[in-house]
């Protein structure tokens, strides 16, 4: 059996149908989608109609989900902020029935194939405490490599050589049973198997927002479980980035929240967190001026958004 990985997708519809033909081509059986399928890019309905589409597939739900969720029943007229904008326009885009569909997925999942357990949550934090977000998540990674492309092969070996020295890593790994265990939201791919190859870790990055620093196209995973082995393959698939953002400029997403996605943009641009620390500017900048409401009103965020894109030195994580 060959199953396609596939996480944090963000409501990139082109990203999805990209991995999805990439699969397809390398005779994937069943899909493993692994959460937040939508905020961020402005395709959400769609993404979640092409993911229905498909016959074979394993699902659960993601962090972003739970955004969504909260909007259920709420009074739409109080929807004046500025820093929710993102997640107003997905509740508004989505089909009641998709959102449904959505919001009954799991959010863990656990079936043994061929005699292979398998273990699905969103994030390892399940699976392995904070060991990955501790030191890798995006923004300690955007920090680590600033304005650096890394190499696939090179992220490989700087995320191992953390793992075999860390000794929380190794006793919380060392305490999992056998089986793999599979998991995203860190929008970053890479993948551990203990020496005997009985435990499997499999993050398969974003692939819709990949944040690893990382200039190669969208990374999705392949599991191959045969009678007798287990390959895991880490795929990344060509994609026109600059096309997608001129698509994500002249959509609706970029007209009713228009900060958010040109921080996204910035994101797909440089494939590296930028969110964090824009955030945590917005929350400097409203302290600065006595603006105790939360979410941030549409003012704040938006002199916020232009303080902050102002003082970038050009291609910086950090400031002048």
């Amino acid at each position: 059996m060959r199953f396609a990985i596939v996480s944090d997708i963000h409501g990139n519809l082109p990203a999805l149908n990209a991995v999805i033909e990439d699969a397809r081509e390398n005779n994937i059986n069943t899909f493993i989608f692994v959460g937040d399928y939508c905020l961020s890019n402005p395709y959400p309905d769609e993404c979640i109609s092409r993911i229905r589409s498909l016959d074979n597939k394993c699902i659960i739900r993601g962090n972003e989900e739970k955004y969504l969720e909260n909007l259920i029943g709420k009074d739409q007229s109080t929807w004046t902020d500025g820093q929710m904008q993102i997640s107003y326009y997905c509740y508004q885009k989505i089909s009641s029935d998709n959102l449904n569909y959505l919001l009954s997925m799991p959010e863990q999942m656990r079936f043994t194939y061929n005699g292979v357990t398998l273990h699905i949550a969103h994030s390892s934090q399940e699976f392995i405490s904070d060991c990955e977000h501790r030191k890798w998540s995006t923004a300690k990674v955007a920090m680590k490599y600033k304005d650096t492309w890394i190499t696939q092969d090179a992220f490989y070996a700087d995320i191992h050589k953390y793992l075999n020295e860390n000794e929380q890593f190794n006793k919380v790994f060392g305490e999992l049973e056998n089986g793999i265990y599979i998991f995203g939201h860190s929008h970053i791919q890479w993948n551990f198997q203990s020496d005997n190859g009985k435990k499997i870790l499999i993050n398969p990055g974003s692939c819709g927002l990949p944040l690893d620093c990382i200039n190669v196209g969208l990374p999705y995973t392949i599991l191959d479980i045969t009678d007798n082995n287990i390959v895991v393959e880490e795929k990344r698939v060509p994609f026109d980035m600059n096309k997608y953002i001129e698509t994500i400029q002249l959509s609706d997403q970029f007209t009713k929240a228009k900060v958010w996605s040109k921080v996204v943009i910035k994101e797909l641009k440089t494939r590296r967190e930028y969110m964090f620390f824009f955030l945590r500017f917005v929350e400097k900048y409203a302290l600065e001026i006595g603006d105790g409401q939360r979410p941030f009103s549409a003012s704040t965020w938006e002199k916020a958004y232009e303080l902050w894109e102002n003082s970038f030195k050009d291609g910086k994580l950090y400031h002048k």
